[in-house]
């Protein structure tokens, strides 16, 4: 028994020559055909080649920012140990005493007698004293002031504002000793008074007696 031998028929070849033809006009490729991606031009390589290297020289131009300098630690404050207080010329105050009412000032060195630098910054703490009696002097908060460094045998100053008293009166301290603690100090240091009665602060009254801040000298 013989089969019959088929052959393919112009149809079939017209056919696939169709399928063909469609993925091609489709744009997708056949499988096992090799794609190849376009290569740059010259001029779209030099130019791009300009570009990177004109982004080079500018981040080389540009100019470093300059380190924040590093801030020092500000020194210790002066310790009342360390201090020498002394009256000061300048004040309008008169040994013994001036006329009653008037308004006197009395001016006050400090003298940095330590081995290093130190800090003096805001007001002393002044009582003036008698016995049991005393007055205390506010601060000048009005006044302007600023922190006051110190070097070994440097000076600073404050000034003390008052009113003058009437001896042997009522409403006066006949102050012998002015108590002095300095600026961040709980320790403080004793001068003798020499400036003659001190009218005291009556409460509800405008203030009259006064320490001003540390400034330098």
């Amino acid at each position: 028994m013989s089969w019959p031998i088929r052959t393919r028929t112009g149809s079939s070849r017209a056919a696939r020559g169709r399928h063909v033809s469609v993925t091609a006009a489709a744009g997708v490729p056949e499988p096992g055909a090799r794609t190849t991606r376009p290569l740059p031009s010259r001029a779209a390589a030099r130019a791009r080649a300009r570009v990177l290297g004109a982004l080079a020289v500018a981040a080389l131009a540009a100019p470093l920012a300059p380190a924040a300098p590093a801030v020092a630690a500000p020194p210790p404050p002066c310790l009342t140990s360390d201090l020498a207080l002394s009256w000061a010329p300048g004040g309008t105050a008169v040994s013994g005493g001036a006329e009653p009412g008037s308004i006197r000032t009395a001016v006050v060195d400090l003298r940095n007698g330590g081995s290093g630098t130190c800090l003096l910054d805001g007001f002393p703490k002044v009582t003036l004293a008698r016995g049991a009696s005393t007055e205390n002097l506010l601060d000048q908060q009005s006044a302007p002031h600023s922190a006051v460094v110190l070097e070994p045998g440097a000076g600073a100053r404050f000034t003390l504002t008052f009113r003058q008293g009437q001896p042997g009166q009522g409403g006066a301290i006949e102050p012998v000793t002015a108590i002095v603690t300095p600026p961040n100090n709980t320790a403080s240091t004793n001068m003798r008074w020499r400036w003659g009665p001190v009218a005291e602060q009556v409460p509800g009254d405008p203030p009259r007696n006064f320490v001003g801040p540390v400034v330098s000298v």
